[in-house]
């Protein structure tokens, strides 16, 4: 009956310990703890409103977008054309960055 009682208790024992072992002091971090956190957030966040530069500001047709959404729209929509490869050797320079 002891061993019954005393295997939960030796768990319970090792999660409070495991536990508390993850509590740190604010001050006890480093400086730039999250820095992988944040640096994906901006990867991965669409600025609403993006600073381009001059002369950089995309540029786009509204006449070509409505065009292209009625192609959809009626399920005639122009199909890109099919990848290829390219054929022929390559030289040294175009190789597979091995060095001979």
């Amino acid at each position: 009956m002891t061993a019954r009682i005393r295997i939960p208790a030796v768990f319970l024992g090792l999660a409070a310990a495991a536990s508390l072992g993850a509590c740190a002091e604010p001050g006890e971090t480093s400086p730039n703890f999250g820095a992988a956190v944040r640096h994906n957030m901006a990867v991965h966040i669409i600025n609403p409103a993006p600073d381009y530069g001059p002369g950089a500001q995309p540029t786009g047709s509204g006449r070509r977008q409505a065009l292209a959404t009625e192609r959809y729209a009626t399920g005639t929509v122009i199909r890109p054309p099919a990848p290829s490869t390219t054929t022929g050797a390559l030289s040294k320079s175009e190789g597979s960055g091995g060095s001979e």
